[in-house]
């Protein structure tokens, strides 16, 4: 009980959220390549409001998203499970934000029909944002992203650092 009283406050929870994803897409398309795309998601969300005012988003979740090539039966599947936390929001006194996240766990793994492993990042990268919140604090719609740039990376991750070219690169040749 005395630990509880001495630690700082934490920021406020102000929602909760949990959903279960799951749904086709026929006629769609990826990277020029015509697939039906078959999406299996679960997502656990929290939004605390720091002392500041604004929002800190944290997602917990894991799923699939798989593209099938209907003309050649090929399909590409990306796995992924992690964590998606805002660390820290300071008020810039401009009309802006600097926000830091850390996205932990694996957010791509890129495997053929077979289950053959095409390409994955997995490990820890920390974001830092300069976000335009449009007068408006505490809703996110309206708010524009001004800057963003990699604070640190842990892990392997080849489509983070080929400036997210590698996955049409890897992805058209597997489902043509």
């Amino acid at each position: 009980m005395l630990l509880a009283m001495v630690q700082p406050a934490a920021a406020q929870l102000v929602d909760r959220i949990h959903q279960h994803i799951v749904l086709t897409v026929p006629d769609d398309e990826v990277c020029g390549v015509p697939v039906t795309t078959t999406v299996d998601v679960i997502d656990n969300g929290q939004i605390r409001l720091a002392h500041s005012g604004f929002p800190l988003f944290k997602d917990t979740g894991r799923g699939t998203v798989t593209w099938t090539n209907p003309a050649t039966g090929k399909s590409v599947s990306n796995s992924f499970a992690g964590t998606t936390k805002d660390l820290t929001v300071v008020d810039n006194g401009d009309g802006t934000i600097t926000l830091r996240t850390a996205i932990t766990g694996a957010p791509e793994k890129l495997t053929l029909s077979n289950g053959k492993p095409i390409t994955m990042d997995v490990g820890r990268v920390v974001f830092v944002s300069v976000i335009d919140y449009n007068g408006t604090p505490t809703n996110t719609d309206d708010d524009v992203l001004i800057s963003q740039s990699v604070e640190s990376i842990s892990g392997p991750h080849p489509e983070l650092q080929s400036d997210f070219t590698l996955f049409c690169q890897v992805v058209v040749p597997a489902l043509t």
